[in-house]
């Protein structure tokens, strides 16, 4: 079963004067030819092809996929994020461990003796500091 809709009026006075969708401008013949171009076709053939083609499409008959089938073109781009994600979860999960574990040792032996220790270097001879202020360091 078809049923043909008519096309929207486009200007005052085609067809429902009441609720013009654009306002008259004058220009009649771009009026016309989108009229002629938006048109449905009157032709039942149109229509039950139309239709034909639905169906076909909704039970399968032109290569139609569920909705639930992952597209080929998608699938390496899926495991490769799919990788990504899974290695850094796993990169999460073990730095999270290693802080659990630094955290337990900690509480068993209790906070480090003294503070931070600092290297001291033995005074340098004056002939030490004009080499060391020559190349730089």
């Amino acid at each position: 079963m078809t049923t043909n809709f008519p096309a929207p009026p486009l200007v005052p006075g085609d067809g429902d004067s009441a609720s013009p969708l654009v306002p008259d401008d004058g220009d009649a013949q771009l009026a016309s030819a989108l009229r002629a171009l938006y048109t449905a076709p009157d032709a039942p053939a149109y229509w039950s092809a139309l239709e034909q083609r639905i169906m076909d499409r909704i039970t399968g008959g032109e290569g139609f996929d569920a909705w639930w089938v992952v597209p080929a073109q998608w699938a390496r781009l899926g495991l490769i994020a799919a990788g990504f994600a899974l290695i850094v979860a796993g990169s999460l999960f073990l730095r999270s461990r290693a802080e659990q574990r630094q955290m337990a040792y900690d509480s068993l032996l209790g906070p480090g003796n003294g503070g931070p220790t600092i290297a001291i270097r033995d005074a340098q001879t004056e002939r030490q500091a004009t080499i060391n202020y020559i190349n730089g360091r």
